[in-house]
């Protein structure tokens, strides 16, 4: 079989979304498929990725030159689109209709499939399957429809229209969680399959015999607007622990008010702000923490209840223990606490509860979450991957 793949996320190592796509296509290669990976860059090249995989770039934006190396990621906001299909990102990817190595790649697959979100990579696959004829797989990791600054009904039923047209072209659609699987189907009237953002052998962390604790707990990744109230709620509970403090290896600040926020809530003397690290050194820095924290939605609507962060797998067979703040319907809440060593909060005082339990647990218990959590890894999740395809080949044919 193969595949060409439209992601804009794929080189950066650092980053969750492309964290799956590359896992993925390791273990596609492993069972014999071949691969195209069509993603923006700097500069148009093609080369073969460390998994045998195709990656052809062509070119997004121009490259700044000298360009400042901040110790510190600037905030950014999100700003929602009333849109959510259409974005300014399909203005760069209108390029790939016009590349013709992308076209012979796409003209040579078996099947097309497309990341979203962003919308650009979404809609190049699924016009580049049109004109090929060839079954289009979207992978949708977000509802289409994330919450947005407005509450116009008839804008929203022609969003939910569009976006049911879109899901139709289809051959196949995959998410990331079996609880967001649901939700979509009943949304948009079209089967949804679970690929799980799994885990890899490489994510357990080598923890030294009697290692050393050191008196913090580690968040590391971005922070979003929603995710402040659970981060509120976590640090309320590290107060009553005397001189630990929470260290945040920070991608980005997409709340866009971090250090003011912590400022304010009185929080700056118990929190930490580092810039991100790559995975080894990451790896290193946990294993003497107390805990990993993991902040997300505590008042879900029905799409944010099928949330499974992209680090979750990884962060529960990993050896640390940890903690999750969210609401209880949230679905990574219930796959945390299938895990040993792991405590989940949605309040302070439950907050409090869960810093005490994983202050005292015995990390000779982790390591049965590998077999806990075997069926979730990236080798299990591709497997199924290739059988959906072929599935959807066949019904094309």
């Amino acid at each position: 079989m193969l595949i060409t793949l439209f992601a804009t996320h794929y080189e950066n190592k650092l980053m969750v979304a492309s964290r799956r796509w590359r896992s993925l296509v390791c273990f596609l290669r492993k069972e014999g498929v071949e691969i195209y990976i069509v993603t923006p860059g700097i500069e148009n090249k093609e080369y073969v990725g460390e998994f045998g995989e195709t990656i052809l770039i062509f070119k997004a934006k121009t490259a700044k030159k000298n360009a400042p190396n901040n110790s510190k990621i600037k905030a950014k906001k999100v700003i929602p689109s009333p849109f959510p299909y259409l974005d300014i990102s399909i203005a760069t990817w209108l390029r790939v209709l016009r590349d013709a190595k992308v076209t012979t790649a796409c003209a040579n697959s078996d099947v097309l499939i497309s990341t979203y979100g962003p919308a650009g990579p979404m809609l190049a696959g699924l016009w580049q399957a049109k004109k090929h004829k060839k079954p289009w797989v979207l992978d949708l990791r977000d509802s289409f429809q994330t919450p947005v600054p407005f509450t116009s009904k008839a804008l929203l039923k022609l969003n939910l229209t569009i976006e049911k047209f879109i899901t139709r072209k289809a051959a196949l659609r995959l998410t990331v969680g079996t609880v967001l699987a649901d939700h979509l189907a009943v949304k948009y009237k079209q089967e949804f399959e679970p690929i799980y953002n799994g885990w890899l052998e490489s994510d357990v962390v080598d923890i030294e015999v009697n290692q050393e604790i050191d008196r913090f707990f580690l968040y590391a990744g971005s922070i979003y607007e929603h995710q402040l109230n659970a981060l509120k709620i976590f640090l309320s509970g590290l107060l009553i622990q005397n001189s630990y403090i929470l260290r945040i290896r920070l991608v980005r600040d997409y709340s866009g008010r971090l250090d003011e926020w912590l400022v304010s809530n009185g929080f700056n003397d118990i929190v930490e702000v580092y810039p991100a690290m790559p995975v080894e050194e990451l790896a290193v820095e946990m294993r003497s923490s107390v805990a990993v924290v993991v902040l997300e939605e505590l008042e879900p609507n029905s799409w944010q209840k099928g949330t499974v962060t992209g680090k979750l797998f990884s962060l529960l067979v990993s050896g640390v223990p940890g903690i999750v703040i969210s609401h209880p319907d949230v679905e990574l809440y219930s796959l945390a606490l299938m895990g040993n060593g792991w405590f989940c909060a949605e309040d302070k005082y439950s907050a409090e509860e869960a810093v005490k339990s994983v202050m005292k647990y015995d990390r000779n218990d982790l390591n049965n979450n590998l077999e806990i959590f075997k069926k979730y890894q990236f080798s299990f999740q591709a497997k199924k991957l290739i059988k959906l395809c072929e599935k959807a080949l066949n019904e094309r044919n």
